[in-house]
């Protein structure tokens, strides 16, 4: 008995350590996964600067390896072709350099040919003229033209020093890839209307109404891209004194200086925050979020701030995100009845939408609603609950009773089982 009882506090012992140990390692497996994360994301985040060669000789490589007719945007065609390969790139020159010994150097590799493919692919499609008329085979051979256009895409990556290899022929490592930042245009925020749209005014010119000191510089997302210190310019007209900005008009009326604001449906951007505007595509994924996963302002700020990068300079707040989403609804409803909504100025958010409702509601009816009816929109009536609201409530309280109300079963029981789940 006692070396029985010996045996089973050996065996304990044992299971003890084994649990220990397993313990141990799995906290050492995730330590690892978590401490490398960052270095991952820092990794695929790294990248290196547009190529800053002179455009002198950029202009030359153009002019000496293609067609004297080519066109601008053939030629920017090129340039981005080079600048977003840079994984294709590495492939290639990693492939002819031929480090190891039983490697063979090929000039026109498989990646090049396959990318000098693509190029003469998308010049086919616009009818472009590229390459020169020495460099184009008589009997039109596809296969030489490809290799051709490759090896011209190996001769500007070069130009561009996009070249991984050293001057001993050794391939350095693979090619970072290439930031845009340098290149991205200047943008700005103003009307979009050269003239007055007030009859009486006959087309007068819009005059800068700014001064340039007083220039406000704001955040701007445009194609889900936040791009900062963007100038925000207002237009006046020297006739009727409105003011026109880059969302709406603002126009005086009546005798004790009130104004009315116009929103226009076709505004290309929105006024969200004090120092933030947005275009259209950002604030019709609002409306489209919030409708298609029933999702309230603050989950879609949430994601937003999670998925995009805002440039390390603060978050896109509930308020701005609500503010998107009733001024988007308005311009919305406003082009189906074919009219811009004008109210008066200065209102706060929540009187807004009452002024709204008011003259685009049309007693209750949404006009692009009009005459719509389907199976989402039209539900018939219940006179019971299909989900059993009690959290506390015994899920084998409805066991039997699904045959009776098909719904508990299909959506009650689910719902309080995940219920009970969370509770626990």
């Amino acid at each position: 008995m006692f070396g029985l009882d010996k045996d089973v506090t050996h065996m304990q012992s044992f299971l003890f350590l084994i649990i220990v140990w397993f313990k141990l390692l799995m906290v050492w497996v995730w330590m690892t996964i978590f401490l490398n994360l960052p270095l991952v994301a820092a990794a695929s985040n790294e990248q290196q600067p547009f190529p800053d060669v002179a455009f002198s000789l950029f202009s030359k490589f153009i002019e000496d390896n293609f067609a004297s007719t080519v066109t601008l945007s053939t030629v920017l065609m090129l340039l981005f072709t080079v600048t977003e390969n840079t994984d294709l790139l590495s492939l290639h020159f990693r492939q002819r350099s031929a480090d190891q010994g039983q490697e063979k150097s090929t000039a026109p590799t498989g990646w090049i040919r396959g990318l000098g493919s693509a190029v003469k692919r998308r010049v086919e499609e616009e009818n472009a003229l590229l390459l020169m008329e020495s460099d184009v085979d008589a009997e039109g051979s596809e296969q030489k033209t490809t290799i051709i256009l490759g090896l011209k895409l190996d001769a500007l990556a070069r130009v561009l020093g996009l070249y991984p290899v050293n001057k001993s022929g050794k391939f350095k490592g693979k090619l970072k890839p290439v930031s845009h930042k340098k290149i991205q245009a200047v943008y700005t925020l103003c009307p979009n209307t050269p003239i007055c749209r007030i009859a009486k005014c006959q087309r007068k010119a819009l005059y800068q109404w700014t001064r340039q000191r007083d220039v406000p510089l704001v955040r701007m997302i445009k194609g889900f891209t936040v791009h900062d210190n963007t100038p925000v310019f207002s237009g006046h007209c020297k006739g009727c004194k409105a003011t026109y900005y880059a969302d709406h008009e603002k126009a005086q009326y009546g005798d004790e200086g009130q104004h009315a604001r116009l929103y226009l449906n076709s505004a290309k951007y929105t006024k969200i925050g004090q120092n933030l505007w947005v275009d259209r595509a950002f604030s019709n994924a609002v409306l489209s979020g919030m409708y298609t996963f029933h999702a309230s302002a603050t989950a879609y700020a949430e994601f937003w701030n999670n998925a995009f990068d805002m440039n390390n300079g603060g978050k896109v707040s509930r308020r701005q995100v609500w503010q998107a989403f009733v001024q988007e609804s308005i311009r919305l409803v406003a082009s189906a009845s074919n009219n811009n909504l004008t109210i008066m100025d200065g209102l706060p958010i929540h009187e807004v939408t009452r002024e709204a409702f008011n003259m685009l509601g049309e007693g209750g009816v949404i006009k692009s609603a009009d005459q719509h009816s389907c199976s989402e929109c039209t539900q018939k009536y219940r006179s019971t609950a299909d989900v059993i609201e009690d959290a506390n409530a015994n899920e084998a309280d409805i066991v039997g009773m699904e045959d009776r109300n098909p719904a508990i079963g299909r959506q009650g029981g689910a719902k309080l089982m995940m219920r009970k789940k969370l509770h626990q």
